[in-house]
């Protein structure tokens, strides 16, 4: 029975299923076991795998496609269409799609990022700090990381090239439940802001507060030499990692994903730095 248009596609799917599933079955499927399987199948070494190897590859597995059906899956793993099937491509065609969990977090981490670059502070980058790179080039090499193999490494992140790069960084996370830990502390994000998470929230608030008091000795006049320890560039504005130093050091034990919160209500303007005006405000007035 020959398969055309939805029922060839219909096929060409269940097929990399019983594939991904016949991998699975011969042990873990970290990335590392991925990428032996990999290079075992590039019979030539060029590490790429053109439509003979992958046939060959298909039937160690004990898959054996018409050759219309493997064209098809050539052309589903092939995303580049250069005829060949790279390492990247090959994960990517064996790869999952994200749980609602992980959809979820990864769509709070996209709507951060869209909205507010400041979550990624370039102050402590070598490469800032000597002077090879502004910050506008390291924010484009940052957001480069994102695109995979059609990316146009432009410097912008679409919705799409976000979500594929951690539906690929999915295949080696082991639960949802580290998956969901990993994006809260790499994005400052709490999964769930519920009353628990505002009330620790209103408690860092006023901690951090107190100590810093103690630190000036309640004399708003070395508040400037306070601020001015933890401006670590000296660049006039604390940066949301500056923030997360200055929380350490006053010995505030709180999970990081609560820091982004804290920065954002001290950042009155939303510029992406606490400014001395703004720190003062919320030392001295207390409006929080």
């Amino acid at each position: 029975m020959a398969f055309y248009g939805v029922g060839l596609d219909v096929k060409v799917r269940e097929l990399n299923l019983n594939f991904k599933l016949n991998i699975q079955q011969k042990g873990g499927v970290g990335l590392r076991t991925l990428k032996r399987i990999f290079q075992r199948m590039d019979y030539n070494g060029n590490k790429k795998l053109d439509a003979s190897e992958f046939e060959q590859a298909l039937a160690a597995f004990g898959l054996f496609p018409k050759k219309v059906e493997l064209q098809a899956l050539m052309k589903y793993y092939d995303i580049d269409g250069d005829g060949n099937i790279s390492y990247e491509e090959f994960i990517r065609g064996l790869r999952d799609e994200l749980t609602q969990r992980r959809k979820n977090m990864v769509q709070k981490a996209f709507n951060m990022l869209d909205r507010d670059m400041a979550v990624y502070d370039v102050s402590m980058n070598p490469e800032y700090i000597e002077g090879r790179k502004t910050r506008d080039q390291i924010l484009t090499d940052f957001l480069n990381n994102f695109e995979g193999v059609k990316g146009n490494r432009d410097g912008t992140i679409t919705k799409d090239e976000f979500f594929d790069y951690y539906t690929d960084l999915s295949m080696s996370v082991p639960s949802d439940e580290y998956f969901v830990r990993m994006m809260e502390s790499t994005w400052q994000c709490p999964e769930v802001e519920d009353a628990s998470s505002k009330a620790v929230l209103q408690m860092l608030l006023k901690e951090v507060r107190l100590r810093i008091l103690e630190l000036a000795r309640n004399d708003p006049k070395l508040l400037r030499k306070v601020f001015n320890d933890f401006d670590l560039n000296q660049s006039g504005h604390l940066t949301i990692d500056e923030v997360t130093n200055m929380i350490a050091k006053l010995k505030i034990s709180v999970e990081r994903k609560m820091v982004y919160p804290f920065f954002k209500i001290i950042d009155n303007d939303n510029s992406g730095g606490v400014e001395f005006a703004e720190f003062e405000r919320y030392v001295i007035s207390n409006p929080y």
